[in-house]
């Protein structure tokens, strides 16, 4: 074969190795092409697919309120028991057979009225006899007393006379007190808390008889931290609940501070002093005490019901025509029912109260509440329309 002929001949092969090469890129990019145009459109179909389930998803119900301003208060809880402002338990100083038996556990009594008796017949001749020689010292002592002014006796028999009928005074006080130690009397007004004793029951001396409280004012003591009791004062309310009915909320006031600190619990003495005048608290009673320490005046507040914690953190949602944003929040001063906010919502802020918990941003809400005022308002014209479309049927009819 010639020099020309396979020059050629290998041209021939060059061209068709190019033309093969450009026709393999061309499907190739006709296949990506195809795929991306593919993808493309799947991606397309997706998000439309999610809008048009997100419009179509159902409202979430909830309930709305507008955050205002409100006075809130700074408390400091803590808890106590209720206590008499004087308790004592009544022992017998004489020995004797309970003979009486006047007052029943729970019975309001005052001061010298008699609770009990004891058998006082053998202290009641000792009295008796008590008093006949009183009398007859004294007659004894005006006798030598005459005498004495006749020179008919001496100084020395008339002091002794004196002396005999000065003792017998004693004998005979001496003999009261042992017959009023058999009467068991109230030594100040209060109510029966405890009987100990039953009627024929012969008690010893220094046994018990009887508990008496003086219930009107109850009392409340309180360790607090010095933190706490540098704002208090003496007559500064305070709110007692009762632990077993938290309905019965009774008035209370700071009544004594103490003037130290207890240097190993760094806490001070608070006594409270507690009105009852309904009777419903009982003396050993627990209760909780939350005490007013500072009020802070048209701070920014929203329910405490409102509020959603979640990994550490306070979360509020806030409602924006028919769907909500969560916003995260700083809170404050609360109380039984409302919560401070310091950062993160606005005066006149609408957050859901009630619904939140299925909720996240973008979800779309009904307001419940604007529903029923809707509804409540549309009744009456409802009515009325019903009533026009009535009498138009009725003419029509008559046309």
């Amino acid at each position: 074969m010639s020099k020309k002929r396979t020059f050629r001949l290998f041209g021939i092969i060059a061209l068709a190795v190019v033309i093969l090469a450009g026709g393999a890129f061309a499907v190739s990019q006709k296949m990506s092409g195809g795929k991306a145009d593919s993808a493309s459109a799947d991606s397309t179909a997706a998000g439309d697919t999610a809008e048009k389930m997100e419009k179509e998803a159902p409202k979430v119900p909830v309930e709305i309120t507008e955050a205002r301003p409100r006075d809130l208060p700074a408390t400091f809880a803590t808890t106590g028991s209720l206590e008499a402002k004087r308790q004592v338990e009544l022992v017998a100083k004489a020995q004797g057979q309970v003979t009486r038996l006047l007052v029943e556990e729970g019975d309001q009594v005052k001061e010298g009225d008699v609770l009990a008796e004891l058998d006082p017949r053998e202290e009641k001749i000792l009295f008796e006899q008590a008093e006949v020689s009183v009398e007859t010292a004294q007659r004894e002592y005006e006798r030598l007393k005459s005498l004495a002014a006749h020179d008919l006796t001496s100084a020395k028999d008339l002091d002794a006379a004196a002396e005999r009928a000065e003792r017998a005074v004693y004998d005979r006080d001496l003999a009261q007190v042992r017959l009023d130690d058999k009467i068991i009397r109230a030594p100040f007004s209060g109510q029966v808390t405890v009987r100990h004793i039953d009627l024929g029951q012969t008690v010893a001396p220094g046994g018990r008889l009887f508990g008496l409280a003086d219930t009107s004012p109850l009392e409340v003591t309180l360790f607090l931290p010095e933190e706490v009791v540098k704002d208090l004062e003496p007559g500064q309310p305070v709110q007692i609940t009762p632990d077993v009915d938290p309905d019965a909320v009774l008035e209370g006031t700071v009544d004594r501070i103490a003037p130290v600190v207890d240097p190993a619990t760094s806490t001070v003495k608070v006594t409270l002093h507690v009105a009852d005048d309904a009777g419903r608290a009982r003396v050993g009673s627990f209760v909780r005490a939350r005490i007013t320490t500072d009020v802070r005046h048209d701070v920014l507040a929203v329910p405490k019901k409102s509020l959603v914690a979640e990994a550490g953190a306070t979360y509020l949602f806030v409602a924006e025509a028919d769907s909500v944003r969560k916003v995260a929040v700083q809170t404050g001063y609360t109380d039984d029912d409302f919560v401070e906010i310091i950062d993160g919502l606005a005066i006149g802020e609408r957050v859901v109260t009630v619904g939140q918990g299925g909720l996240r941003t973008g979800s779309r809400i009904r307001d419940l509440a604007a529903e029923r005022d809707s509804s409540s308002s549309s009744g009456p014209q409802h009515a009325t329309a019903g009533e026009d479309d009535s009498t138009e049927v009725v003419q029509n009819h008559e046309d």
